[in-house]
This record gives C-alpha cells, sequence and structure tokens, in this order.
C-alpha cells in the first residue's frame, strides 16, 4: 500500500478490531499473519490434542503466539489467561519457540498488570523472550500487505481519495501534553543537544531549520513522558515507526521538505490543527531528528556549504 493507503487503513482497523472477540479474533489475527510471514503456522485444534499451547508459530523466527480477544477487558483475566498460556507452552512446546508472544485486541494498549506479569516472566523464565502485540503492531503488519489483501482481511474497501486522514492514536496523549506545556520563548538550546551539521545537511528550507531547533526546547520534556510510560519499549517502537515512513520517503524520491510534511501527517493525520498542537508535532519531529530516527548525518569529513539559519 502506499502512504496514504496505510494512514486511511487504521480507523478501519480500529473499528475492526473493536468487533472482534474470541475465535473470530484469532481467527482475523491467523488470516493476517498468514499473508504476511510465509513461515507462520495456523495451528487449529484438533480432537483430544487441542492445540498443545499453541495459536501460532512462526517457524524461521521461532516465535509461539497466545491470542485473547474477551468481550469484556478484564485485567485480572487476562492476567490469569497469559500466565496459563505461559505455562502450556513451556510444558508442550518446550524447545519449539524462543519468543513468547501475547496477541490481544484491546486498542488502548498494554494494562499495567499485564505488564507486571510480563515483566514477571521475563524474570522467572530468562531464556524466553516475551512480546505483546496489540492495535499498534497489528497496524504495522498490515501496513506492509497489498492493497487488495487489506481489503479482504477487513471486509471493506479502502478510501479511493485520501482528502482526510488520521494521526498516530499513540502519540495523541504526548501531542495533548505538549500543546498544553509552555516553553519560555527565551530559553536556550543547549548547542551540544542540536546536531548544527544534521540541520545544514538535511536540505531542508532554512525556516525548517530554524522551526526545528527551536522545537528541540522540548526534548527534555518529550524524555520525561516516555520515562514516564509503563510500556518502557513505546518511545523505541514510535521511533522505529518514524524511521520506517523516512526510509520510504527517501525510497519515493520525496524532496526534504516533502518527506518533512509526509512525517507529520503519519504523525498527526491532514486535519487542520491549532497553533499549540502544530508546535507540540514540530517538537515530536525535532525529538525524532536529534535522536536520529529521521534523516541522516553527515557523513565524516562533510563541511556545509553555508550557515544554518538561527
Amino acid at each position: 500500500m502506499d502512504f496514504y493507503e496505510r494512514l486511511s487503513m487504521r480507523p478501519l482497523l480500529w473499528s475492526k478490531l473493536h468487533s472482534l472477540t474470541g475465535d473470530a479474533f484469532q481467527g482475523f489475527f491467523h488470516d493476517l499473519m498468514t499473508c504476511s510471514d510465509p513461515a507462520f503456522v495456523d495451528v487449529r485444534t484438533h480432537g483430544n490434542l487441542g492445540d498443545l499451547a499453541s495459536d501460532g508459530l512462526s517457524l524461521h523466527e521461532r516465535r509461539l503466539y497466545a491470542c485473547y480477544a474477551p468481550e469484556t477487558p478484564d485485567a485480572s483475566k487476562t492476567v490469569s489467561k497469559f500466565n496459563g498460556d505461559l505455562a502450556g507452552a513451556l510444558a508442550k512446546r518446550s524447545g519449539q519457540f524462543d519468543s513468547f508472544v501475547f496477541v490481544h485486541n484491546d486498542t488502548r494498549g498494554t494494562h499495567p498488570e499485564v505488564s507486571a506479569a510480563l515483566a514477571g516472566a521475563h524474570d522467572a523464565h530468562g531464556s524466553v523472550r516475551f512480546e505483546v502485540m496489540g492495535f499498534r503492531h497489528l497496524r504495522d503488519v498490515m501496513g506492509r500487505l497489498s492493497r487488495d489483501q487489506v481489503e479482504t482481511l477487513l471486509g471493506t474497501q479502502l478510501p479511493l481519495q485520501h482528502t482526510v486522514t488520521v494521526g498516530l492514536a499513540e502519540m495523541e496523549e504526548l501531542l495533548a501534553e505538549l500543546s498544553g506545556a509552555g516553553v519560555a520563548s527565551d530559553e536556550v538550546v543547549p548547542v551540544e543537544a542540536v546536531s548544527i551539521d544534521k540541520l545544514r545537511f538535511s536540505d531542508l528550507t532554512p525556516d525548517s531549520q530554524a522551526e526545528l531547533r527551536d522545537a528541540m526546547r522540548h526534548s527534555p520534556m518529550i524524555d520525561d513522558y516516555y520515562a514516564r510510560r509503563i510500556d518502557v519499549t513505546e518511545r523505541d517502537e514510535v521511533a522505529a515507526r518514524f524511521n520506517l515512513e523516512y526510509r520510504d520517503a527517501v525510497a519515493d524520491s520525496l524532496e526534504p521538505e516533502d518527506t518533512l510534511l509526509r512525517l507529520r501527517e503519519f504523525l498527526a493525520g491532514s486535519r487542520i490543527q491549532s497553533g499549540p498542537l502544530y508546535r507540540a508535532q514540530t517538537a515530536v519531529l525535532a525529538y525524532f531528528f536529534q535522536r536520529c530516527d529521521i534523516f541522516e548525518n553527515p557523513p565524516a569529513g562533510w563541511a556545509p556549504p553555508t550557515e544554518v539559519a538561527s
């Protein structure tokens, strides 16, 4: 799918997941993974054997998947399901997997009690990697499929006209926090925290360079935000998504300014934004620019032809 098709797919998948529970969700997951991973084995139950404590296996990556999608989310029941599935997998599938992946349909993210169960399992079983696969991860897997495959999985057509798109749901809380927080206009950005050469090397216009450099004043706030998150992998996952979108933009031969615009739309959609929200978006883009997740660092020995705007 192209960039705009991936954006238009997001709300459709969100709605789809809300309608799927139990075996219906597991069937959807099997269909999705069969399309995306040739080594995926969609394990079905069989007589007294059941499914031998696995809802799916990825043979190449040695991942074992366990699905859970109740009609009414309940953290304690989810933890019990996780612990039961893990115990069954360790007993019946020992030696067949290196990663245990707990798959769920809760679009709100990982509950604190579930994250605690994951941490406890990691401490108790150090030889096994533990992962959670929810809405964000399913969305990213689906985004790598063709339009025909996605429409078949969703059971509906994607919009033909991409006039309004939505942004990353997991970024809404951060954008809201940044929008409501004030940073003194005369606060100086530490020179050592800003890659001046990278700004110059980016080939962005002087105005865009100045805008990004100014927005880097918010980077400590964004670091603090991610430090407070329950899911400690969230920052790295978001950074990886930005990097992938940046690579796609480069592969499409977009000019630097168009690349920056695409990344803004990837972050926040195409809807008209207020001034504070626009500045919050710029702060996020500047943060991932500064952390080297988007745009390239200059090669060793590179010398800037002109001065960057200040």
